[in-house]
């Protein structure tokens, strides 16, 4: 049997927790970081490098870098911004997952002769013979599966999550007890290549001619209540920052790309019970199950719905409305706590 497993280091308390964990258990364990650095765009400090460099010191396991900056900046950065100039909301975390780390990583750790890649996602991945799944893991806070619905199916049978009996706070306690962290280091943000969470800066320094961007806002008769500098500077649902007056709270119920019109109007014309996923990616066939629940942002609370299929898309029925959908984001599909797959959201 091949013992040899990768670890996807980051340098924070997850990461490095699951390589102390997985050594202890006896495998033969080789770190990995993963550089997203690509020109101004930076992601992965240098201070959480050097922790990632020295647990592997101390644990007595070798430590290496891999480049992964020119297909990041492709395949990741570029959607990023591509999603917010056509009125979308990405994620970026759920394609870098799909693409990078369980992706052109893993693809290059079986080069290497290691079959197995274990990271330091909250999540549970249940074996039932030849047919591979992942379960929300038992801290309900934390739990990450939702970052993992789009990775391939055909991946999961590489993959070890060595925290997917623990929570946050066991971690962090291992970690103190067992001296593992070397500095306090905070919570990764979302989306890390944006610095301060400035979305719109960033987009601004990476985009030609952004003014072309700019537009109209209007209310959903199409009354035209003011201008915008950019499409970009929006998403579904805000309410603040929309630089107009009303006599009641406005919010953002759509985005159109082809106008660069923002719409808004009153929290009651973002309700829905109805929507359309498509680039769906199954774990579980979903025809198979009754009482499905979908979640349509990380943390939001399950909703149960109807799926009508369409070829390569779904049709999305809630059992009640909502007033949180928006067009880009992941659409979760859940038999109790077990991921059956997801998608994207279409606009309407």
């Amino acid at each position: 049997m091949n013992n040899k497993i990768a670890v996807g280091m980051s340098g924070g308390v997850d990461s490095c927790v699951a390589a102390y964990l997985l050594k202890k258990k006896g495998w033969d364990v080789v770190g990995f970081t993963l550089k997203f650095y690509t020109d101004k765009n930076r992601c992965c400090d240098l201070d959480s490098l050097y922790q990632a460099q020295r647990l592997c010191h101390e644990l007595k396991i070798p430590h290496y870098v891999l480049d992964v900056g020119d297909m990041f900046k492709k395949k990741i950065i570029n959607y990023f911004i591509e999603s917010y100039l056509k009125g979308f909301t990405p994620n970026p975390c759920v394609y870098c997952n799909r693409l990078v780390k369980f992706g052109i990583f893993l693809e290059k750790i079986k080069s290497l002769g290691i079959d197995k890649l274990a990271t330091g996602h909250y999540v549970s991945l249940i074996t039932d013979g030849d047919i591979n799944y992942l379960k929300a893991n038992k801290d309900n806070i934390k739990s990450q599966e939702y970052f993992l619905s789009l990775i391939k199916p055909e991946v999961l049978k590489y993959l070890i999550f060595p925290l997917s009996d623990y929570n946050k706070t066991q971690v962090k306690e291992i970690a103190k007890n067992k001296r593992i962290m070397f500095m306090i280091r905070k919570e990764s943000q979302d989306v890390c290549f944006v610095k301060d969470k400035n979305y719109s800066k960033f987009i601004e320094e990476n985009v030609y001619d952004y003014s072309k961007y700019s537009g109209e806002i209007k209310y959903i008769d199409g009354n035209v209540l003011g201008k915008h500098k950019g499409i970009y500077n929006y998403t579904y649902g805000q309410r603040g920052g929309l630089g107009v007056s009303w006599k009641t709270p406005l919010y953002v119920t759509n985005i159109d790309s082809d106008t660069n019109s923002i719409i808004v109007g009153e929290k009651d014309s973002l309700l829905r019970n109805k929507f359309y996923v498509n680039g769906l990616n199954w774990f579980l066939p979903p025809k198979k199950y009754k009482n499905i629940k979908v979640r349509i942002r990380y943390n939001s609370f399950l909703i149960g719905c109807g799926l009508q299929f369409m070829g390569d898309r779904v049709l999305v029925t809630l059992d009640e409305k909502t007033d949180k959908l928006s067009p880009g984001q992941i659409a979760a599909f859940y038999y109790k706590d077990i991921l059956l797959g997801g998608g994207v959201i279409e606009k309407e």
